[in-house]
């Protein structure tokens, strides 16, 4: 949408619902939830094969059960604890200590975490929102490496005002292919050329935010290459933030002989690059936990400023201290953590490898992954006339027939979803060329099959369409 008719669905909704010029703006373009709604409340399941199978979401539905059987067993209110203001919208200390010991035995932290170091937040996307308002002026960028998580757009966008300033590493020396986004010194080149591409666009960055492991591409990055970030950050005084939340859904991959584990930024020594004051690592409960509703992320800095920045905004995110004390008892109970997370390590491959043979069955190609709970898959082919499907250079982003090639995607997710299955088009990633597509594997066995049913019919339906036809 251009910003004429942004402007004239905006004033729109100003004189209709008499809203401010933010509300406007937000409600005519940023209201990302409101119409999934609907789909939403109609999963397929069993009993309700007319419902639609979700594989466009990040979430973990394998254990679900077992996450509310442990949360039932520990509902117990406690008037003191829970039904005061307590400690405060900070976080309840007993949370607060739980995560403090998490990440410095879990994470492998060179340095103990502690309870003063951490502030809690209702779920990821809120920690990315506070830190945002809490270091960027409106208009101000953060540097994110492309492909990347499209939440981060609406997290730093939609309260902060703050912008994405997205990393490009196409014509960067070195790149050639997706394995090169984890190389160090094709990162280093790809993070001065976008800052100093955006300084001279007028835009003053304020920070580096990574995910690692990477979403949507399902790799860790190495500790070099973490070593290059940080470094970077410390020349230009910027802040390191690293989002961790898929740090324990990493499994093994056959295909992969020598894939990257995951090490968090906390396990690394830094100081001689960046100011500590500088790194902050991000976590939630909702991916390794399959708990996405539970609504619960924390933001573990030393940056006192920071800290006191998201205090004095934290009344209108407060999380409960009852669900706060429900993941808690999740973290303090490691035989019973230790188990689960063995248990949905175990069934995530098996998931894996269900999906990457139906796709290597029907000849779809994906980049392979041991991390996170999607895959990154190729249907570039079927944006291009048979002609020229060997030319993907036509599918640049920076296409003369751009908008083209990103119908064709859009048209192909709104096929899968006619037919009763929601896919990721790779166009919301913000990556360099057209064609790619975000699959979750992370469903029960029953919605996972169902779901590759229907997307392999809406594939032969693309596959008729039009455009197709030269």
């Amino acid at each position: 949408m251009n910003p004429a008719s942004q402007d004239e669905a905006a004033q729109t909704a100003i004189t209709r619902h008499r809203l401010s010029t933010r509300g406007a703006h937000n409600f005519a373009h940023r209201d990302v939830w409101g119409p999934r709604e609907k789909t939403m409340a109609n999963p397929w399941s069993p009993g309700n094969p007319d419902g639609t199978v979700i594989l466009r979401l990040a979430e973990n539905s394998l254990l679900h059960e077992e996450v509310a059987e442990f949360i039932k067993a520990q509902m117990t209110v406690l008037p003191i604890e829970h039904l005061t203001y307590s400690t405060g919208p900070r976080g309840s200390r007993r949370l607060r200590r739980a995560a403090a010991s998490f990440l410095t035995e879990e994470f492998q932290a060179r340095e103990p975490v502690t309870a003063d170091n951490l502030f809690i937040t209702p779920g990821l996307a809120s920690a990315i929102d506070a830190v945002a308002w809490s270091i960027c002026d409106e208009g101000d960028g953060i540097l994110i490496p492309q492909p990347l998580y499209n939440g981060f757009n609406f997290d730093t966008l939609n309260r902060s005002n703050a912008r994405v300033v997205g990393v490009p590493y196409e014509g960067i020396e070195g790149f050639s292919e997706l394995e090169d986004l984890f190389d160090p010194d094709v990162n280093q080149r790809a993070l001065e050329g976008a800052l100093r591409k955006a300084q001279n666009d007028g835009i003053t960055v304020r920070a580096l935010l990574i995910s690692n492991p990477h979403n949507p591409l399902g790799r860790c990055y190495p500790p070099e290459t973490l070593r290059e970030f940080a470094a970077f950050c410390g020349r230009h005084r910027l802040h390191f933030i690293s989002d961790e939340i898929y740090a324990k859904s990493v499994f093994d991959n056959p295909a992969m002989p020598a894939p990257t584990p995951f090490v968090s930024t906390l396990a690394l020594d830094f100081g001689d690059v960046i100011d500590p004051t500088l790194l902050h690592v991000l976590y939630g409960a909702s991916k390794d936990f399959c708990a996405n509703g539970l609504r619960l992320g924390f933001v573990a800095t030393k940056n006192e400023g920071i800290l006191g920045a998201m205090s004095s905004i934290s009344m209108f995110s407060w999380a409960s201290h009852v669900i706060q004390d429900a993941w808690a008892a999740m973290l303090d109970d490691r035989e019973w953590m230790n188990n689960f997370m063995a248990k949905k390590t175990r069934l995530m491959v098996e998931n894996y490898n269900i999906v990457t043979s139906f796709f290597r069955e029907h000849g779809i190609s994906y980049c392979e992954s041991n991390a996170g709970l999607f895959i990154w898959i190729d249907l570039r082919r079927l944006l291009l006339p048979k002609s020229s499907q060997a030319d993907h250079s036509q599918l640049k982003v920076t296409s003369p027939e751009a908008d083209m090639y990103k119908q064709r995607e859009m048209t192909t997710a709104d096929i899968c979803a006619k037919n009763g299955v929601m896919i990721a088009p790779g166009n919301v990633y913000v990556p360099e060329e057209f064609g790619w597509f975000r699959i979750t594997f992370t469903v029960g066995k029953g919605a996972l099959q169902e779901g590759l049913n229907r997307f392999l019919e809406s594939l032969a339906e693309v596959e008729a369409e039009t455009y197709r036809v030269q």
